[in-house]
């Protein structure tokens, strides 16, 4: 996924020449110094801090301008793509502290933890791999977004809130959970494995749809309960599904299973009229697909047709030999920043994805990258 690179050569003649070729969109940087470590960084202007590094009116970097050698440029046209090509890096150079030398942070995750058969809800940072994702959604904005949904999701049902390592006998003292009816109790015995994976599947269930097929079912009893004139009945469930409205809304439109994280980002190319897909596979980063408007990338299929067919192909092999906890805090800094230069398109699969959605903002960005009085390419605006 690293782009391709430009070397300029510190002290030759012509490294004025390849500084006025770069282009002046953002980029990473690495300054290489002979007997000391590489210093890697990102910069919203990669022409602008390049020529400030090499200007000899400029004092306050000369030691480091006297002794550099050279100077390797990745030039990137939106700033997820910056992101990327800084966490490659950063790993590929500094493969013991690129975390921190990127100060890139784990996402929070709600998590569904199994501890000898009686499983509960928990926040955690990290993807174990074990699993892959599974009984694992998010991410969430914060830690404290994570935990206010799980706390509306375990006012829902009755699985156990404690943290111990859990031995069921009957003198068990409980707690409070227990006695307000918001816990079954595993730890006194008072259910079998079996019935307390039910539970389990049950709120499973509800995170995997965030409780659109619960809700749906509860609405149902409602109306029959009006019909039949038990107005007590209906009115007791139309209280769970104003609970269960308030866990809905808790969630960020994000969060999913973290194997079934599918999306697409959607952002500006090196090029003017150059756009870039990101595809996001169960977690994962993909290669870009680049979507080229300048006259010479005129197109014969509509757009949306075009688009479908290259993101299958993307798909059909995908990459799986990554880090889902550190692809997805890139995706969550870029998301939940208020800097984001993109639009996202999640999906279960390719054949959910919003194409027309997707077209309509490709067209608004091509218009808004478009200088004035000039015409927008005719191939964005297709019909879908």
């Amino acid at each position: 996924m690293i782009s391709q690179s430009v070397h300029i050569q510190v002290h030759f003649d012509n490294s004025a020449e390849q500084i006025a070729n770069l282009p002046l969109t953002p980029g990473i940087y690495l300054l290489q110094t002979p007997g000391k470590p590489p210093h890697l960084s990102w910069c919203p202007n990669l022409r602008k801090r390049i020529t400030r590094l090499l200007d000899p009116s400029y004092t306050l970097v000369r030691r480091i301008r006297e002794s550099m050698a050279q100077i390797e440029c990745w030039p990137a046209g939106s700033k997820l793509e910056s992101m990327l090509l800084m966490c490659r890096l950063a790993k590929q150079y500094f493969p013991h502290d690129y975390m921190k030398r990127t100060r890139l942070r784990l996402p929070t995750f709600l998590a569904i933890l199994d501890g000898n058969g009686f499983a509960r809800l928990a926040v955690v940072r990290d993807v174990p791999r074990k699993d892959a994702g599974a009984g694992l959604w998010g991410p969430f904005p914060s830690r404290e977004a994570a935990e206010w949904y799980g706390e509306e999701v375990s006012a829902l049902f009755q699985l156990r809130r404690c943290t111990d390592v859990l031995a069921p006998h009957a003198e068990h003292p409980g707690c409070i959970y227990g006695e307000m009816n918001q816990c079954l109790r595993p730890c006194q015995a008072r259910v079998s494995i079996e019935e307390y994976k039910s539970e389990e599947v049950r709120v499973r269930q509800f995170l995997a749809d965030n409780g659109k097929s619960t809700t749906a079912a509860l609405s149902e009893a409602r109306d029959q309960a009006s019909q039949a004139m038990d107005f007590e009945q209906a009115a007791l469930i139309h209280k769970r599904i104003e609970k269960i409205q308030a866990a809905i809304s808790a969630r960020d439109k994000t969060v999913f299973e973290v194997r079934e994280f599918n999306g697409v980002a959607l952002t500006g190319g090196g090029a003017e009229q150059e756009f870039k897909l990101w595809p996001m596979w169960q977690g994962l980063w993909q290669p870009p697909v680049v979507l080229d408007f300048t006259p010479a990338g005129d197109r014969r299929k509509p757009l949306d047709v075009e688009i479908r067919e290259r993101l299958t192909e993307s798909f059909a092999n995908p990459w799986q030999d990554g880090q889902q906890a550190e692809d997805l805090a890139v995706f969550s800094r870029w998301y939940f920043s208020s800097w984001r230069d993109g639009e996202w398109f999640p999906f279960r699969s390719l054949n959910n994805l919003n194409y027309r959605k997707l077209v309509r903002e490709l067209s608004k960005m091509s218009k808004d990258r478009t200088p004035t009085g000039t015409a927008s390419p005719s191939g964005v605006n297709v019909r879908t």
